[in-house]
């Protein structure tokens, strides 16, 4: 870790009208930032998800006490208080603030890796920045209804919903290319609105005994490593969401977007780095979980697995039935965060909360026990997918009238991410 004194930093931005100098403040702020990023990296293997920057800061990261890397960070907070007074440029004060509430989450995942544990409201506040609505489950009693409604067959919802689904579930030996075809056509759509870069590329493995569905390992110079897992039975629908998600127009295009336009051109260092359990989550994840409806209309969603995906994986099925199901299953999002809430907030146990998925999100078992799995290990990120989709539809979509404005909206957020704060309507 670079140990800056306060008064060099005070010193460097003492002219306001120095661009330069509050430039540099920025950038040594940024190399700390980084340094301490890795340092907690090194308590936890999941902490630092993607990491671009220079290799020789990666090379000097060493082992550290937990207590001696909080006392960084409030050496870090009194540095940043400076700043804050003498940045005068307009884009360099928002880059102070993105540093500002990223570092902040540092000390809440610090104080996590030490057992000081706080609920599940009060973390995505500290992690994510994010408030939390409190959640109705009349709301959720009304959604269940709605799909019991139209769903045929006897027996429990669930019973009734998975069995429905069945017949929509890609062979395993079909996945690779309905997940191809998928990623392609994300990928066409994309750049038919977005310039990306003429090198970036990605490439897929499908993997096994993960607790995720699916994971985008950003690895720099514009190239993603996506990864599909395979444990559980994936329907029709996923792989054009999955598609989008990690890959066009979410986290691939994303994760390169802030490297072009960010890293390389303005060398603003701290994109180079992604810690997971941290604000920026917030947008990545939302902002992943809308792709799918820049790329295609509801419609053309339909069209295309019709039409492409269907037939590649031998299937046959009623879709626009299965969709208008599925559009008020994706309601559920919400039930999830709830769970997550009471198995965080120690209310309910795995084994409760994993009936609870079953009985109130449709769950087959197998499912659950993996959901509650990355409950256990994710605590509050999972409002990231929901509440984050929701707060990123309504920022892109509140001063955009055409498909194509809202195509710019999007790629402005993305190339210059905001906090969850900041993208309040």
């Amino acid at each position: 870790m670079s140990h800056f004194d306060p008064e060099q930093v005070e010193q460097a931005c003492a002219n306001p009208l120095s661009y330069e100098a509050q430039q540099q403040a920025l950038n040594q702020f940024a190399e700390r930032y980084i340094k301490l990023v890795l340092a907690v990296g090194q308590h936890d293997c999941y902490y630092v998800d993607a990491y671009y920057g220079p290799e020789e800061w990666q090379k000097q990261t060493y082992w550290q006490p937990l207590a001696e890397l909080q006392h960084q960070h409030q050496q870090g907070c009194e540095i940043l208080k400076l700043m804050a007074d003498e940045l005068s440029a307009l884009d360099l004060v928002e880059r102070h603030h993105f540093l500002q509430t990223q570092w902040l989450s540092i000390s809440a995942y610090l104080d996590f890796l030490q057992d000081k544990k706080c609920s599940f409201n009060e973390e995505a506040v500290a992690l994510y920045d994010c408030q939390l609505a409190e959640y109705s489950l009349l709301e959720h009693r009304q959604v269940l209804t709605e799909i019991d409604a139209l769903l045929p067959g006897e027996g429990s919802l669930t019973d009734r919903y998975n069995q429905f689904k069945a017949q929509f579930i890609v062979p395993k030996d079909k996945a690779a290319e309905v997940f191809s075809a998928s990623v392609e056509m994300a990928r066409t759509r994309t750049k038919q609105h977005m310039e990306l870069p003429e090198n970036e590329s990605f490439e897929i493995e499908y993997v096994n005994d993960k607790v995720w569905t699916a994971y985008n390992w950003y690895k720099g110079d514009f190239h993603s490593l996506i990864q599909l897992n395979q444990d559980q039975p994936l329907g029709i629908e996923r792989y054009l969401e999955l598609a989008s998600h990690e890959g066009y127009p979410g986290h691939h295009v994303f994760n390169l977007l802030q490297e072009q336009r960010l890293v390389k051109a303005k060398q603003w260092l701290e994109y180079s780095i992604y810690p997971l359990y941290s604000p920026i989550s917030y947008l990545s994840e939302g902002s992943a979980n809308y792709a799918l409806s820049l790329i295609l209309s509801d419609e053309e969603v339909i069209a295309f697995e019709r039409d492409v995906l269907m037939p590649l994986a031998g299937l046959q099925g009623d879709l626009p039935l299965f969709h208008r199901v599925l559009k008020l299953v994706k309601k559920l999002g919400y039930y999830e965060n709830y769970v997550s809430q009471c198995l965080t907030d120690n209310k309910v146990d795995a084994a409760t909360a994993e009936e609870m998925l079953i009985d109130g999100a449709l769950y087959p078992e197998s499912r659950a026990k993996q959901r509650v799995q990355f409950y256990e290990r994710n605590r509050s990120y999972v409002i990231n997918y929901s509440v984050g989709e929701d707060a990123v539809a309504a920022w892109v979509e509140s001063q955009a009238q055409t498909q194509a404005q809202k195509w710019t909206r999007f790629e402005s957020l993305l190339s210059r991410p905001l906090n969850a704060s900041d993208m309040l309507i």
